[in-house]
């Protein structure tokens, strides 16, 4: 090869940003054709709101699986967190203390998951899986089948309150969110430890960072968000039932897995997790529009699931491979 002469890196173009803008593009392009209604900007913004608080938990997903970890007991912890907070409520604490009590059993949940992954050294994937179901159970025998509603109205209807009169509140806050994490997360040297746990845990153990309490602490914020994306959903929905979240961690998975995130640690972008965020439920809602059924809609997410996942690990080993 002659001196001087830039050899292409097929790598180089596979940045998770520029990879799901593509896929952002195409996912708007989908939606166009299932309904001529669906570039209506009020309207993409508001069903946008709609799966808020998903983005939401995906955000510090990102964080976990970066690190190499995953936790599939998301939408229990706040199925469950939701629950929890609507018993306090019939009991007869006030809505603005069921609030902090409800964003400490989301922590508790997380940091529970996270011990148990820590002291067990069991893979955080069965671990969870665990604590899915534990989670579920607990949620429908607090709340039974009906579920729990009335609650108090400057509570209710959150998405329906809009920030600078065009932006759903559940949206601005996922975007902030997302603006936040990712400055965390490429600047400081919190962030730089998830990295290195998942590039190599072993070699970040030598490193002196401690990588148990790491991933306890990001156990921990996931099951936080999970707190917080529940206070939406019950403020949406305006009632706390166990089916609030059902299938919602197929979403949060895809999300982060379609955003480029590695699923075996060490690579990801709270960024390309946004843009990923906004291609699924743009397809969700071109689904929507072309009225196709829920069992169609679950279907294609999880095919999706299954490809992105193929993607993400034949790009990793050629990243391998060629570094």
């Amino acid at each position: 090869m002659m001196e001087g002469t830039k050899t292409f890196k097929f790598g180089s173009v596979l940045k998770p940003e520029l990879s799901i803008f593509v896929v952002l593009v195409l996912s708007l392009g989908a939606g166009v054709l299932l309904s001529p209604h669906f570039l209506d900007f009020n309207f993409l913004l508001r069903s946008t709101s709609l799966y808020a608080e998903l983005g939401i938990i995906a955000l510090a997903f990102t964080y976990l699986l970066i690190a190499g970890e995953i936790d599939v007991s998301v939408a229990s912890s706040m199925t469950l967190t939701a629950c929890i907070m609507a018993r306090l409520y019939t009991l007869g604490l006030p809505m603005g203390l069921v609030l902090p009590c409800g964003a400490a059993v989301g922590l508790a949940l997380g940091l529970f998951n996270g011990l148990l992954v820590a002291v067990t050294k069991l893979p955080s994937l069965i671990i969870t899986l665990g604590t899915m179901s534990l989670y579920k159970g607990l949620a429908q025998v607090l709340v039974g089948d009906k579920g729990v509603a009335g609650f108090p109205a400057w509570f209710i209807g959150i998405d329906n309150r809009l920030v600078f009169g065009v932006i759903p509140v559940p949206l601005f806050a996922f975007a902030i969110l997302a603006i936040l994490m990712e400055i965390v997360l490429k600047n400081t040297f919190f962030g730089r430890k998830i990295f290195a746990i998942g590039s190599n845990k072993e070699v970040a153990r030598y490193s002196a960072i401690r990588v148990d309490k790491m991933k306890i602490v990001l156990f921990g914020l996931v099951g936080l968000f999970c707190a917080f994306a529940a206070m939406i959903s019950v403020s949406k929905l305006q009632i706390a039932k166990y089916t609030i979240g059902t299938g919602g961690e197929l979403d949060v998975i895809t999300m982060v897995l379609l955003g480029g995130t590695a699923f075996s640690g060490g690579r990801g972008s709270i960024l390309a997790t946004m843009l990923a965020f906004f291609a699924i439920v743009f397809v969700r809602t071109g689904m929507l529009l072309a009225i196709l059924s829920s069992y169609v809609q679950v279907a294609v997410i999880g095919s999706l699931l299954v490809l992105v996942m193929i993607v993400s690990e034949r790009v990793a080993r050629y990243t391998r491979e060629h570094s």
